[in-house]
């Protein structure tokens, strides 16, 4: 007698494939294989993925195998519009593009279809999206809150009216201090330290952490950043923190100013090395190192989050970390069906996605003490 009916063995595969562990198109297991996993035999289990292809979860090809199919045909029981909303920071990203490609593969699993916008850093833009959203009854949102310091109360709303209108909400990449919205992020605190190990490990003791703002991800970085130094048996100083403020989370407008005064910096603190929050700021880094006619790694050491932005953009190999972009995307869509389905009880109000070091070539050893 099989261990498992094949009603269970179908709604287990269909559950591993609503959580994500098959994507579209990812070829599973083998009958036989997936008998001895479920100890059932070869019949109970071809009956069950039988009727997975009925359903239009699964496809089969009798000389490749069986895989996951482009969606199920419709969503029983749910009598929503069907349509998720997910706004990202920049739609042009390379990044947040592959954010969005992790959260249309979700959905698209579970018979939903992705409204994806961009906000391009505007909160007027942001509260037009969502609302036009809402008003389009989307089921639910996605979004990556971002900073804007004149505004911080009007952000605070939006989303607070969001989920008066009984919207489900996921914030993906970051998230807000004091609330209680689900979040997926990457393990900021993790991969800051690591990185700062990897700095501490050539001999850099004078680093400059270099942050813009007092965002949730920054933060967790600037954690791991001092978390390093301590684990190292080496004192930190509170003015390796280096805060250069600016007026929008995307300070394409500042960048001049911000290259120059990073570059005061450089000069004032004889660093050895740079820690770039982001991006954006190791470009700065970088333009400000051109300035002084230093260059990497022999005058001054770079590590930076996000730095694949950088390599693609400027052909560079800077050493930092990666965000998993896609799992990101893939996770939160995860949550916000969970929410949508009404399993909140299978929903965290924080999920980390492991990131990755790029080990380029703009760190070295310290050669002389500054």
């Amino acid at each position: 007698m099989s261990s498992y009916p094949y009603s269970r063995i179908k709604d287990d595969i269909k559950r591993r494939i609503m959580e994500g562990e098959w994507l579209k198109n990812a070829k599973l297991p083998s009958s036989r294989d997936f008998a001895v996993y479920y100890q059932a035999s070869v019949n109970t289990v071809e009956k069950a993925i039988k009727e997975l292809c009925s359903d239009g979860l699964l496809k089969r090809d009798s000389r490749r195998g069986t895989f996951v199919d482009n969606g199920v045909k419709a969503r029983a029981g749910h009598s929503g519009s069907g349509l998720v909303a997910a706004s990202v920071i920049g739609i042009e990203n390379p990044l947040w593009a592959t954010a969005l490609r992790g959260i249309e593969d979700v959905l698209h699993i579970h018979g939903f279809h992705l409204l994806s916008y961009s906000d391009d850093r505007s909160l007027d833009k942001l509260e037009s999206l969502i609302k036009g959203a809402v008003a389009k009854r989307v089921d639910g949102v996605i979004l990556s809150p971002f900073v804007d310091r004149e505004n911080l109360e009007r952000n605070e709303k939006l989303f607070a009216w969001l989920r008066g209108n009984g919207t489900p909400l996921v914030f993906l990449d970051r998230h807000l201090y004091d609330s209680d919205i689900p979040f997926v992020t990457s393990d900021n605190v993790a991969g800051a330290y690591n990185l700062t190990k990897l700095l501490i490990e050539h001999g850099h003791r004078n680093v400059a952490f270099i942050r813009h703002s007092d965002l949730s991800t920054l933060n967790e970085r600037l954690l791991g950043f001092k978390q390093a130094y301590l684990d190292s048996g080496i004192e930190f100083s509170p003015e390796q923190d280096v805060l250069i403020p600016t007026r929008f989370e995307n300070f394409e407008a500042e960048f001049e100013t911000y290259a120059a005064r990073v570059a005061e910096v450089i000069k004032q603190r004889q660093c050895t090395a740079i820690f770039a929050a982001n991006d954006q700021i190791a470009e700065a880094v970088i333009a400000a190192l051109d300035a002084l006619g230093m260059t990497m790694p022999e005058d001054v050491s770079l590590v930076s989050y996000d730095a694949i932005n950088l390599n693609r953009k400027f052909k560079l190999d800077v050493t930092g970390v990666n965000q998993p972009f896609y799992d990101m995307g893939r996770t939160a869509a995860v949550q916000l069906m969970n929410l949508i389905e009404g399993k909140e009880h299978l929903s965290v109000l924080g999920q980390i996605c492991k990131a990755e070091i790029h080990k380029g070539s703009t760190v070295a050893k310290v050669k002389v003490a500054r």
